[in-house]
């Protein structure tokens, strides 16, 4: 796991000394925190402009409440600040994989499950942000309805003030470092 730590961090460093990249990211595409709160952005896309919300701290599921970890954050609100968080972001995750390796237990993992009738709500933390999902079973326990809402659902809304007042070349660079999915809001 250090290993992989080291090579993110030893990446992020070669890109810092990289005058070209740096002048692609940095100060372009500015979400303020301010507009991140009004649109409820989430993931590493909030936490670049200052927003802690993890759903792993805020309402913590499975394991999440025994492990140590606070949810990297930048100030900037821009592609650099995303960059950044993002990096740290995989050291937190792997630090969070090897606390929980420390808790196993050897011998067989086993879950059982029997499906009834009703609506379940479920959510997480996925890479990308918070996501939410609705299942519905019907009496046979089989599957009626199910519904995700994606972390890019939330986080295009404030796409058009990320991309304002920059130029046209900006664009893609802007949409790759907030992260967001075009397939993820296909309904």
């Amino acid at each position: 796991m250090n290993a992989i730590t080291g090579s993110v961090r030893s990446i992020v460093a070669q890109l810092e000394r990289t005058s070209s990249f740096l002048d692609r990211i940095q100060r372009v595409g500015i979400l303020s925190p301010e507009r991140a709160h009004e649109f409820g952005v989430v993931g590493p896309f909030a936490r670049a402009s200052r927003v802690a919300y993890d759903l792993r701290r805020v309402q913590p599921y499975g394991a999440y409440q025994n492990v140590a970890f606070e949810p990297p954050t930048a100030s900037e609100g821009d592609g650099y600040a995303r960059l950044r968080v993002l990096a740290e972001e995989i050291a937190i995750s792997l630090s969070i994989v090897e606390q929980l390796e420390r808790d196993l237990r050897p011998g067989p993992v086993r879950v059982e499950w029997t499906p009834t009738a009703g609506e379940a709500l479920a959510w997480c933390e996925a890479p990308a942000g918070a996501t939410v999902q609705l299942l519905r079973l019907n009496d046979e326990g089989r599957c009626t309805l199910l519904r995700f809402t994606p972390p890019s659902f939330r986080n295009w809304q404030s796409f058009r003030w990320v991309t304002e007042d920059f130029a046209f070349q900006d664009f893609p660079i802007i949409l790759a470092t907030c992260g967001l999915s075009v397939a993820e809001n296909d309904r």
